[in-house]
């Protein structure tokens, strides 16, 4: 028989076994606060990524630190969701993106200004981006 990087492995496949798919008790609450021991934290978690009903574990479930990971994501997946959902409005995308031409137009003409002058201006938001990039 070849031999196998694992030990287990080469008699296991010898008698065939079947591993077993339960994960085993936790040694200590703080493990137990880690992973998924109870079915409400798994389904809170599972909660937090359907809309609306994502603010639910966000609230009720301030101790248990994995559900609450999961509806921190939630809530952010959540926004995405509806900015993306105004963004299907036609006038509200419109006036969006002429605000964002208009803004990026007159930071242009900031930065023209400021380079003729021979000055060194960090442009707001733009200029923190720029100096976080690895351009």
């Amino acid at each position: 028989m070849t031999e196998s990087f694992f030990k287990d492995d080469a008699e296991r496949q010898a008698h065939g076994e079947i591993p077993e798919l339960e994960a085993p008790a936790p040694d200590s609450a703080a493990e137990a606060e880690r992973g998924f021991i109870s079915d409400e934290g798994r389904m809170a978690a599972i909660m937090a990524y359907i809309p609306f009903l994502c603010f639910i574990p966000l609230l009720s479930m301030k101790d248990n630190a994995e559900a609450r990971f999961h509806a921190r994501q939630g809530v952010l997946l959540f926004l995405v969701e509806v900015v993306a959902a105004l963004f299907l409005i036609d006038t509200v995308s419109d006036l969006v993106f002429k605000g964002i031409l208009l803004i990026a137009a007159g930071l242009s003409v900031a930065g023209i200004i400021f380079a003729f002058q021979g000055r060194s201006y960090k442009l707001p938001i733009v200029g923190d981006l720029a100096q976080k990039s690895k351009l």
